[in-house]
């Protein structure tokens, strides 16, 4: 009888991995010191808009007005961000280089070599087999040329010229490559067969996206100083939808950067993986219709192991018959529930779903009124008190307000208000807290604010009848 190992590795694309260091904004490449792209770009950016925009004194105010209105500062914000992209590449690329090495035996049946980096990982390389011998014995003469890349704010190693000088030959490495590795070795002494796979596999487009979103952060201390932790929260799937810019009514201030800053939150701080996460900005009904389904098949498959958070940041409305309350969708119209997501069908189907755990947070008011008081609908002049809806399942649900209030926000901070101070628990404790100490600092902190400002708003605590012994002990990480 024969025994048989196979090592499996399968690539589409690569994703790099980068070491932190203590300062959230700076990440370690091997001995090299670079700081998130975000960070580069977002004060060299501000302060070329801030000159850019200002009306000069010998300018007509015709022709500031048609140099600088939404469309041109968005394009100029653009071109800037570019320009940074560029520079940050140049910057912190001019002297890094990969430390790459074989690994592995060459894998004669696909025609490939793997290659390993202890800063960019794992590498798969097309070698024909008539080539590979050569390949690997002149190795310690190879010449490499990285290119690189913007990928989640971070560098990553886009593609890889492997030049052996002596022979004259190119080989390359891409990020977009499909390539296969496979390693089978034979051991003829033991009985049983045993089967260890080990698999690498990463998702990228190879593309430069950086644009407006990475440089409007805000100057608020929990969007700069986020904490890194090492907790695993594999089993954990969040839907954040942020809603921002309306089509029928006015926008609700500092929502995308809301569900933003959460997001890195949930994946840096709680240890979520970032293909947990699902952030809809600006979202239609359809998408989050299309959020919650995604939840749904997600937490079948998981059968009961699954944990969910779901945000939501934006415009509640309330139903002036029956005071029922909805979730607006950015297509939706104030002035007509139907064009609205009912709360008490969020709550059914996030009930519904086999979980260990739901936690809901709304960063909304269902009175009517938009983030500075304001009503949404012109007609109606008196702010409503809606009925809040009952949570079912496993899950606890924290809204911003209650009765009649206005979730407001927190323009100092650039965020909602309620949403600031849950980031500034997570921020002091990295996340490591309980929803009670969470719910009570929120309560507090939002009260104290709103109460300086003479514009009264209460955070409300509602667990489901079958959590509410046990929710307060649960944790985000």
């Amino acid at each position: 009888m024969k025994k048989v190992f196979i090592i499996l590795i399968v690539a589409c694309t690569f994703s790099s991995v980068f070491a932190q260091s203590d300062e959230s904004n700076i990440i370690s490449i091997s001995a090299h010191k670079v700081v998130y792209f975000s960070d580069y770009a977002k004060p060299i950016v501000e302060k070329k808009i801030n000159e850019w925009q200002v009306k000069d004194e010998f300018e007509k105010t015709a022709d500031w007005q048609k140099r600088v209105n939404e469309t041109t500062r968005a394009a100029k914000i653009k071109e800037l961000t570019q320009q940074c992209e560029k520079d940050y590449l140049a910057k912190y690329t001019a002297t890094l280089k990969p430390n790459v090495s074989l690994a592995g035996f060459y894998d004669a049946d696909n025609e490939v070599f793997l290659l390993s980096d202890p800063v960019f990982g794992n590498m798969i390389v097309a070698v024909p087999i008539s080539e590979a011998r050569a390949f690997k014995q002149n190795w310690s003469s190879v010449q490499l040329t990285p290119q690189y890349f913007i990928e989640n704010d971070v560098l990553a190693l886009a593609s890889l010229d492997i030049y052996f000088p002596q022979q004259n030959k190119h080989y390359t490495y891409s990020n977009q490559a499909s390539l296969k590795y496979e390693q089978a070795q034979v051991d003829y002494n033991f009985n049983p067969i045993e089967i260890a796979a080990s698999t690498s596999s990463s998702t990228s487009k190879g593309q430069q996206t950086i644009g407006e979103k990475k440089i409007t952060v805000g100057k608020s201390q929990v969007d700069l100083t986020i904490p890194e932790t090492n907790a695993s929260n594999a089993n954990t799937f969040v839907v954040i939808i942020a809603n921002e810019n309306y089509k029928s009514v006015a926008s609700v201030p500092f929502a995308l950067n809301d569900g933003r800053i959460l997001a890195k939150y949930c994946q840096r701080t709680l240890g979520i993986p970032a293909a947990n996460i699902k952030v809809h900005e600006n979202a239609t009904y359809n998408d989050m219709r299309l959020a919650i389904a995604w939840l749904k098949n997600v937490c079948d498959k998981y059968e009961g192991e699954a944990s969910v958070i779901f945000y939501y940041a934006g415009h509640g409305i309330p139903d002036a018959s029956d005071k029922s309350a909805y979730l607006l969708p950015v297509d939706g119209d104030g002035r007509y529930v139907a064009t609205g997501y009912k709360l008490d069908e969020l709550y059914d189907k996030l009930g519904a779903m086999p979980t260990k755990s739901v936690t809901v947070l709304l960063d909304a008011c269902f009175s009517g009124a938009n983030r500075d008081g304001k009503m949404l609908a012109s007609e109606r002049g008196v702010a409503l008190k809606s009925r809040p809806g009952q949570p079912k399942g496993n899950m606890v649900v924290f809204s911003a307000a209650q009765g009649d209030e206005t979730a407001l926000p927190n323009e100092a901070e650039g965020h909602g208000m309620f949403t600031y101070y849950v980031l500034k628990k997570l921020q002091d404790t990295k996340g490591d807290v309980t929803l009670r100490d969470l719910s009570s600092y929120v309560i507090r902190e939002v009260g104290r604010t709103s109460a300086v400002i003479n514009k009264p708003q209460t955070p409300s605590i509602t667990p489901a009848s079958a959590v509410a012994d046990t929710w307060q002990t649960w944790k985000l990480r």
